[in-house]
């Protein structure tokens, strides 16, 4: 996998270690599907969304 790096509010931060720690997933798991799940939501990105990207559970 390729590593990507981005701002986040510190607050947002907060919510994303304190939801980790409760589901024992890591925070770049969380986001991997929260962006798989967005972009999946998108009627545009339907025909590239499956080409792309691979979520490891």
């Amino acid at each position: 996998m390729r590593v990507v790096s981005f701002k986040i509010e510190e607050d947002l931060l907060e919510l994303l270690e304190e939801y980790a720690r409760r589901k024992n997933l890591t925070k770049s798991e969380i986001i991997r599907r929260a962006l798989e799940k967005y972009l999946r939501e998108k009627p545009d990105m339907k025909p590239y969304v499956g080409k792309v990207m691979k979520i490891y559970a």
